[in-house]
């Protein structure tokens, strides 16, 4: 008898499992909705991003008042006109479906946001939380929460530039875009034939050719060379900026082999425009000891 209670209890408790309701997920139409939006989103398709959410929809944005989805749509497309590329990590998000106690069918999503500015392509990165409520398919709330600190601030920055000065960092966006795709026709519409960058003091080229052979040397010794903008100032038609190269060393360097290290280093430039807003200038300053030690290059003392 006791053996057949306990199988009994055996048997409730099993079935009472079986019966216990699913409240999370990892696959669902929901969430195959909000990637969706997200599509939209990174491809500027306003349209598409709207379809996905309910007429009464409301958004909530680092805030607890609400707004609608059309004024959503146009803070979005204020926001992504300053950038020249935005998007998520797509290799690092996080998102699951819950049913919560009251039934209510919640779509959560974390990622990192990603942004180029446009006028100086700086790069911003931070991390964005989505809560996301679903009736019959449709979106019905959204909350977003990030931080938008450093983003404001570029905006606004680059928005209380006078005409010039946006000319000017435009250049400025457009030469560092040349660096980062190899892109020699843009550096060339954007300086004059005679630019002529100087290196710690020393001059490196004189011309737009011989700017455009030094850079060849970067993309060679260095695939994947970048400059990424950390801070900048215009004043008196010239550009001030703060940068960080990075890049790794697979390719022939002043006629040493690579080594396959990488390098991150600092620096700072000054940039000259003339009234056709072409740059004519560069002073470059940054410290040759501290990439070639990233290299695994030695220095000898003289004998």
């Amino acid at each position: 008898m006791k053996k057949l209670i306990l199988a009994g209890l055996t048997v409730l408790l099993f079935a009472a499992c079986q019966e216990k309701e699913q409240r999370y997920f990892s696959e669902s139409s929901e969430i195959n909705t909000l990637k969706a939006g997200i599509a939209s989103y990174e491809a500027g398709d306003w349209t598409t991003w709207k379809g996905h959410f309910a007429d009464t929809a409301k958004i909530y944005v680092n805030s607890d008042k609400s707004i609608s989805v059309d004024a959503r749509v146009t803070n979005l497309q204020e926001m992504s006109s300053a950038f020249s590329k935005y998007g998520f990590d797509k290799e690092e998000e996080f998102i699951e479906m819950v049913l919560d106690k009251e039934k209510e069918t919640w779509v959560y999503y974390w990622a990192q946001h990603n942004a180029t500015i446009a006028a100086n392509n700086k790069q911003l990165s931070n991390p964005v939380h989505l809560a996301v409520q679903f009736i019959d398919g449709k979106i019905v709330e959204e909350h977003v929460f990030f931080d938008a600190t450093e983003m404001n601030k570029e905006i606004d920055a680059f928005a209380n530039l006078s005409t010039g000065e946006k000319a000017i960092m435009s250049g400025v966006g457009k030469l560092v875009k040349s660096w980062n795709t190899k892109d020699l026709a843009m550096f060339k519409s954007v300086t004059d034939d005679n630019f002529v960058r100087n290196t710690n003091g020393v001059t490196e080229a004189r011309n737009q050719e011989e700017y455009t052979d030094m850079m060849g040397v970067f993309h060679t010794a260095f695939p994947d060379f970048k400059v990424a903008i950390n801070d900048y100032f215009v004043k008196d038609g010239k550009a001030h900026l703060n940068w960080t190269v990075t890049g790794t060393n697979t390719g022939v360097f002043m006629e040493n082999a690579a080594t396959g290290k990488k390098i991150r280093t600092h620096g700072y430039s000054i940039l000259t425009f003339n009234t056709e807003g072409k740059g004519t200038r560069e002073d470059a300053f940054f410290d040759n000891m501290e990439l070639y030690t990233q290299l695994g290059y030695t220095v000898s003392p003289p004998k």
